[in-house]
């Protein structure tokens, strides 16, 4: 080959890497990460009456998030309680639910601690005797490693001798 060719053939790929980094298609990841926006809470069974973004009256403090009432306890009676990320769509569609450990009044359980429980659902049983009123502040939260999204959340079991 002579060296004029080469100089040619060199020149066409060259220009061809500014000719397709133009026109060529660009790299798009398919399976972008999507954060978490919001949790919300619903009871499925409908067992209770939901209030949301209870304030205290006195001095206008946000005390819960969400705030469920389960009127007519009896014993044994638990209240399962499920909490959707939005979006749909989210990369980190999990939920971790916390307590207070020296609160021995109530316990959670979810999919982590028995398996019968569904993901993302938790089912709150009191431990002793209901004599009238018994509330069950907790918190719920997103288990993505970026923005942390946390409510707090209040179930109050009243008892039959109340309603």
């Amino acid at each position: 080959m002579k060296k004029s060719t080469i100089l040619l053939l060199a020149l066409v790929y060259i220009v061809s890497f500014f000719v397709i980094g133009l026109l060529g298609h660009s790299i798009r990841n398919y399976n972008p990460e999507v954060y978490p926006e919001s949790i919300e809470i619903i009871d499925p069974d409908n067992r209770t009456e939901m209030s949301k973004d209870t304030v205290d009256p006195d001095t206008g403090e946000l005390l819960y998030n969400y705030y469920f009432v389960y009127k007519n306890y009896k014993s044994g009676d638990s209240v399962r309680i499920k909490a959707n990320i939005k979006p749909d769509n989210c990369t980190y569609p999990d939920i971790k639910f916390t307590k207070d450990e020296s609160d021995t009044s109530f316990k959670i359980d979810t999919h982590e601690t028995n398996p019968n429980v569904e993901k993302n659902f938790a089912l709150i049983t009191l431990t002793g005797e209901l004599e009238t009123v018994l509330s069950t502040p907790f918190f719920v939260s997103a288990t993505n490693p970026g923005t942390q999204i946390k409510l707090k959340v209040c179930i109050t079991f009243v008892s039959p001798l109340l309603s």
